[in-house]
């Protein structure tokens, strides 16, 4: 199963820290776990954001509370260990990723 993790969130896969520092927005998904890394902050404390969030939803229409978000430095060395921090996520919560509703058996989300 571990070899899945590390297919599923290789850091030769996400996107450079450039990509990042020019406000690129990245999101992925692997086992009903969606997850997205953003730059997040304001000059000169600019910073990296990683969430995770349990599918089939975009983040959009997820409700705040049901994200888990860390922040790390908008460094090579803090993108690596955003990588590793999904990971953990994954790995830590993988009964509650899998039992993820298929898009095919979600209920429509109404916004209030």
């Amino acid at each position: 199963m571990v070899w899945k993790v590390m297919a599923m969130i290789d850091p030769n896969g996400i996107m450079p820290l450039n990509f990042f520092k020019y406000k690129g927005v990245y999101t992925g998904q692997h086992n009903g776990m969606r997850y997205m890394l953003k730059q997040t902050g304001e000059k000169p404390d600019l910073k990296l954001s990683a969430c995770v969030w349990r599918g089939p939803y975009a983040s959009c229409a997820v409700k705040e509370e049901d994200k888990t978000t860390e922040i790390f430095e908008l460094t090579e060395d803090g993108r690596l260990a955003a990588v590793e921090w999904i990971r953990q996520q994954y790995e830590s919560r993988l009964d509650y990723w899998e039992a993820a509703p298929s898009i095919k058996d979600a209920v429509p989300i109404v916004h209030e």
